[in-house]
C-alpha cells in the first residue's frame, strides 16, 4: 500500500483509495477528509511552508 501524508493535519493516506485529492502546481497532494482538503484548497502556500508543523506532531 502506498500512502502519503496529509499536508494539513499530517495523518497518512492510502493513495490507491483517496477519496479525497487536489491538484496543485502538478502535484496530487491526498487528504484524510474533505476538511482538509478544503482547507489546503483556500491556503495551499501555508500548509507547504517547510515551517508549517500540523497538530499534534
Amino acid at each position: 500500500m502506498a500512502t502519503a501524508t496529509d499536508p494539513v493535519c499530517g495523518m497518512q493516506v492510502d493513495t490507491e483509495h483517496a477519496q479525497w485529492t487536489y491538484e496543485y502546481n502538478g502535484t496530487v497532494y491526498y487528504f484524510c477528509a474533505k476538511g482538509c482538503m478544503l482547507e489546503f484548497k483556500d491556503d495551499p502556500g501555508k500548509y507547504l511552508d517547510p515551517s508549517y508543523k500540523p497538530e499534534g506532531m
